[in-house]
């Protein structure tokens, strides 16, 4: 705990994989656990523009 930040006492978060606590913001961007994307299914991916090239059509 710092001087200046007598009222922190660090964070703390309890899930279904294990518990994690600490006090830096190191630590918290370190215990955030990654989703689980299945591997097995087609790749989607969100289209931004749409362009109309001549000759050859429509490309995302």
């Amino acid at each position: 705990p710092s001087s200046k930040m007598p009222w922190f006492k660090g964070w703390a978060v309890e899930r279904k994989e294990g518990k994690a606590d600490g006090k830096c913001l190191i630590e918290a961007l370190d215990a955030i656990l990654p989703p689980s994307r299945p591997t097995d299914k087609a790749l989607r991916l969100p289209l931004q523009d749409v362009y109309k090239i001549g000759g050859i059509g429509t490309v995302p």
